[in-house]
């Protein structure tokens, strides 16, 4: 079963492909005219490179670097953070 992306994750996705560069596929369909049948008579495939885009770059590390704060973290300092953020909580709520 596939996970779900959550929108933040689909955003960072979209900033990191900006950001790197892609390559894309644009197609070019030419039809006849109704009266002729309005058949297929060209079909075009390009590829196209989209280069790289620094400010996407940019604001993709921006945002991820978000998500490291506690990357770095060891196990008892995670645990110390979680005791510290429950004790704010109960604070909050008496």
């Amino acid at each position: 079963m596939a996970e779900k992306k959550n929108k933040r994750d689909i955003m960072l996705d979209i900033l990191y492909k900006k950001g790197m560069g892609y390559q894309t596929e644009e197609v070019v369909e030419e039809y006849a005219s109704e009266d002729k049948g309005g058949e297929l008579i060209k079909r075009k495939v390009t590829i196209k490179n989209v280069p790289p885009d620094v400010t996407a770059l940019k604001a993709y590390l921006d945002i991820s670097k978000q998500n490291s704060e506690f990357d770095n973290l060891s196990d008892s300092e995670l645990q110390a953070e979680k005791i510290r953020l429950l004790k704010l909580l109960k604070k909050m709520e008496d």
